[in-house]
């Protein structure tokens, strides 16, 4: 039985495929977003190797990490411990998280790491856990690729990156509206390494109800960390969420 690709895609390889240059743009965005919960707990979730909760943790906010993957949450304590911060990292699925209900004042879901599952069910469910752990009144920023930027994206892309070439084959699936990637990798020890990735992408008439119906509303949504609309020329869709009082429809 073949693993889902998620559970061997994220590993210590990711750490020298991907450029993940957005980084400090994407920081600037949570710092101003997460401004109101400021003192308050923060989830992170997937937390990754800790690039947004160990400096945000630096920036005097209360982060907690949930990540599938070991090798990033090793590499997301080792930041942790060597930023003289607490070691809040945990193993997690996102669909059964291991917190208490209320007990956030906000949570990040960064990178369109919504989508990765078989059915809009679990996605839900996802929302809806998160709407479980963060307190009503609180927050949700929620990262996604825009799904209008993504159908024109070249089907190929190839970089380089401390030695490492990546050869990076695209499609998109209107039916599905799953984008599939394929990545070639050659390190500079000479080894190669073939991954594949697949993720739901989610068009504004999509993602808006099941937000509404997993407990959040939407106050604000930008086209990129920097921010502006979110038009067809824009990379995201970040959706700025308030937790509702009422019950989960």
């Amino acid at each position: 039985m073949s693993h889902p690709w998620y559970e061997t895609y994220f590993g210590a390889d990711y750490l020298s495929i991907y450029r993940l240059a957005d980084t400090a743009a994407q920081l600037a965005m949570l710092e101003r977003l997460l401004a109101p919960y400021a003192g308050g707990r923060i989830l992170d979730l997937p937390c990754g190797h800790g690039r947004h909760s160990v400096p945000l943790a630096q920036r005097g906010f209360q982060m907690v990490g949930l990540d599938l993957s070991p090798v990033f949450l090793d590499v997301a304590r080792g930041a942790a411990r060597q930023a003289h911060l607490p070691p809040r990292f945990a193993r997690a699925d996102m669909r059964v998280m291991p917190i208490a209900d209320a007990s956030c004042d906000a949570a990040i879901c960064m990178f369109t790491s919504l989508g990765y599952f078989d059915s809009d069910a679990q996605h839900r469910g996802v929302l809806c856990e998160f709407s479980r752990v963060v307190k009503p009144g609180g927050g949700l920023v929620l990262d996604l690729a825009n799904i209008d930027a993504v159908r024109r994206q070249p089907p190929t892309s190839h970089w380089t990156k401390d030695g490492v070439e990546v050869h990076s084959r695209y499609s998109f699936d209107e039916a599905s509206r799953r984008a599939t990637t394929y990545r070639q990798v050659t390190f500079a020890d000479g080894r190669t390494a073939e991954y594949d990735g697949s993720v739901r992408l989610f068009e504004a008439a999509e993602i808006e109800p099941m937000l509404h119906t997993s407990g959040w509303a939407i106050i604000e949504q930008q086209g990129s960390y920097a921010g502006g609309p979110v038009v067809p020329e824009q990379p995201r869709r970040i959706l700025v969420c308030r937790r509702q009082r009422q019950e989960l429809l």
